[in-house]
């Protein structure tokens, strides 16, 4: 394990960054989906998974500041100005600590639904802030931006919550303290591990889904959720994927409360462990769900189950066969 209690501040600043910086053309920036909860890690922990996430070109502009060209594949939903869209508002942080002259032009291509529970506004907003990193010739490492995608996140979410943002910026498993989420650590996993992700046509807002949950839980199940929350942190480091399946169903604080945003929730997991899923659950405040497979044949199989359960109950979805991607945001 690693941990970490980084802040992007004026002392991560390497000598000579402030200033004028010579760097030239487009940057292509790839900012990957991330699975949060897990089951009973409620805002505690996150899994960075391939084939999906947001694209952010990034160029230096002579004009300070943060400016928006152009919004791609959100349906003209999300907002342009700078100061509200969470790819600019990480760049933007990323230029005020390095104390650059220029500004940066932003183009963003949306290629996951927004409020779908697998981080679409952490994806774009780590891929702002590397954008703006590597178009100034990359002075910072991942763990200095830890404060600059925060505050990209809680744009979207009214918070700075950090269960999808660490995860797509580091990839991997990464634990999060909730209640400082410049905190964390990460979890190398010893093994792949298949996933089946079913993405319903069906909207959930994360502030509405927070803002459903009860301020005050009876203690027998705060307790059972912090012992099912070990085993499942051991059981990753492990590589024990049964374990984690059945602690990911074990969640009695927050997925009772979302899953009735979800019409096709008890339909789409009970197809999944039907079809021999390890485990099955809402990601984040959904509507995605998510299952663990043996292999990624099992994965195949169990994705189709969960998608014609998806159909049956009235709703259109997408699956998707995914594994986890232990690098994060990275160039393309």
């Amino acid at each position: 394990m690693q941990g970490s209690e980084d802040v992007l501040s004026e002392s991560a600043v390497p000598p000579g960054a402030a200033g004028s910086v010579d760097v030239t053309g487009t940057v292509r920036v790839f900012g990957p989906a991330s699975l949060s909860n897990l089951g009973p890690g409620f805002d505690a922990i996150g899994l960075c998974i391939t084939g999906i996430g947001d694209v952010v070109e990034a160029r230096l502009d002579a004009a300070p500041g943060v400016r928006i060209e152009a919004i791609e594949g959100d349906g003209g939903v999300l907002p342009t100005d700078p100061a509200c869209n969470t790819a600019a508002v990480a760049a933007q942080t990323v230029l005020d600590a390095l104390r650059v002259e220029q500004g940066l032009v932003l183009r963003i291509c949306k290629q996951m639904p927004n409020g779908s529970g697998i981080g679409s506004s952490a994806a774009s907003a780590v891929a702002g802030a590397w954008a703006a990193n590597v178009a100034l010739g990359r002075p910072l490492d991942k763990e200095d931006l830890v404060q600059a995608v925060l505050s990209g996140e809680q744009i979207a979410s009214g918070a700075r919550h950090g269960d999808n943002v660490l995860p797509a910026l580091f990839g991997g498993l990464v634990l999060v303290s909730a209640s400082d989420p410049s905190r964390y650590r990460r979890v190398r996993l010893p093994k792949a591990l298949p996933i089946a992700l079913v993405l319903p046509e069906v909207r959930v807002f994360t502030k509405a889904a927070r803002d459903m949950l009860p301020a005050q839980v009876p203690l027998r199940d705060a307790v059972h959720n912090a012992g099912e929350l070990a085993f499942l942190v051991d059981a990753f480091h492990c590589g024990d994927w049964e374990t984690v399946g059945r602690c990911i169903m074990q969640d009695r604080l927050v997925e009772p409360v979302r899953a009735t945003l979800v019409p096709c929730y008890d339909a789409v997991r009970a197809a999944a462990m039907d079809a021999g899923a390890l485990g099955c659950a809402l990601t984040g405040s959904g509507p995605a769900l998510f299952a663990l497979a043996e292999t990624a044949a099992a994965a195949e199989q169990i994705v189709e189950a969960m998608v014609d359960a998806c159909g049956r109950t009235g709703f259109a979805a997408r699956g998707i066969v995914t594994s986890v991607d232990p690098d994060g945001v990275r160039v393309v």
